[in-house]
């Protein structure tokens, strides 16, 4: 089973860079005389054919995708039938309603959207180094508390009235590495778990202690410290391992290092979607310590926790490119801030 899975997903990999670079063959053609892949009849996927799978993926319906697209629907089933046939795989179930994705349509999903936003970002910058002369950046983020870290550089812009073009993406935890590494952001701000690839580089922008977050109601609720004893006492809520990636798995491990095995009672894919859990089951979740819960109106606490090992860092990583200058303007402006480059 794990061999077919593997074998699954190389395959998927294989044929998607194949796509790309075909397309890119056909779009750069010289010679306008010559007939395009398509023209000449190969089993070319074009790239606009990736994008009606993922429009198709995401709103579960031919006629959407159709409308969407400025297309008929006999098209995006043509344009879906010719990738499955590429792929000799069936990346939806027709038989029920709505449709419903396959185990190989969810993979192929995964690696379309990362090779859609590639292209998307290489059309971008190629425009751009004819039409701008102001500096860009790419910065991918999994957090809007996270993005506010960079509030004092927003002020140092305006101050020195240097402009600079912020371009930002909320993307998952699992997925931001991949990212920087595919070159779609100039740099990423998460944890610091997320990001292990060697090659990054990385500026510290806060670090510190989770808390409990502890609903009325809760047996723990009035106290002013919790010990990690009485945490494990009870059912937990926590960001699932998808939305999370290795920082779900370094959570589970300090719970181990701490001395106890967590109750995991319920894993969620947002944060905000959390509270309603938390309130409704009576379960304990974890944030940072200045974590602001006001907008609760005291149905959550934010309470310490004692001698635990929970920690965290919120780092912005980046790959280090002699050639990107927009880039080092970037990390020239945030030394003026203060911010320790790693």
């Amino acid at each position: 089973m794990l061999s077919t899975v593997l074998c699954t997903v190389y395959q998927l990999s294989a044929c998607l860079y194949k796509y790309f670079r075909i397309w890119l063959i056909d779009q750069f053609r010289y010679n306008d005389n010559k007939p395009t892949a398509c023209e000449r009849g190969t089993e070319t996927v074009h790239i606009e054919k990736i994008k009606y799978f993922i429009d198709l993926y995401d709103c579960r319906s031919f006629t959407e995708t159709a409308r969407k697209n400025y297309i008929s629907q006999a098209s995006v089933s043509q344009y879906i039938t010719s990738l499955e046939k590429e792929f000799a795989a069936q990346f939806f179930d027709r038989n029920v309603a709505p449709i419903r994705p396959t185990h190989a349509g969810k993979l192929f999903y995964n690696n379309a959207k990362l090779l859609l936003r590639q292209y998307e970002e290489s059309k971008k910058q190629i425009q751009n180094l004819s039409e701008r002369s102001v500096p860009r950046i790419a910065l991918a983020y999994t957090s809007l508390s996270d993005l506010k870290l960079l509030l004092p550089l927003i002020v140092t812009l305006k101050h020195k009235q240097t402009a600079i073009d912020i371009e930002l993406e909320k993307v998952d935890c699992k997925a931001i590495q991949s990212y920087l590494i595919k070159g779609i952001s100039d740099a990423a701000l998460s944890f610091s778990e997320e990001f292990t690839d060697p090659s990054l580089h990385h500026i510290l922008l806060k670090s510190g202690k989770y808390s409990a977050l502890v609903p009325q109601g809760h047996p723990l609720f009035d106290k002013r410290a919790i010990s990690v004893q009485e945490l494990y006492t009870y059912p937990l809520l926590m960001l699932s391992e998808e939305s999370m990636g290795e920082t779900f798995l370094t959570m589970k491990e300090r719970s181990l290092e701490d001395g106890y095995f967590p109750n995991i009672a319920r894993t969620v894919n947002d944060f905000e979607e959390a509270f309603f859990y938390i309130l409704s089951e009576q379960l304990i979740g974890f944030g940072t310590e200045d974590y602001n819960l006001d907008h609760l109106d005291g149905l959550i606490r934010n309470i310490p926790i004692q001698g635990s090992r929970h920690s965290y860092k919120i780092i912005l990583a980046y790959k280090k490119d002699e050639q990107n200058k927009d880039l080092s303007v970037f990390l020239e402006l945030l030394k003026g801030c203060n911010y320790k480059i790693k």
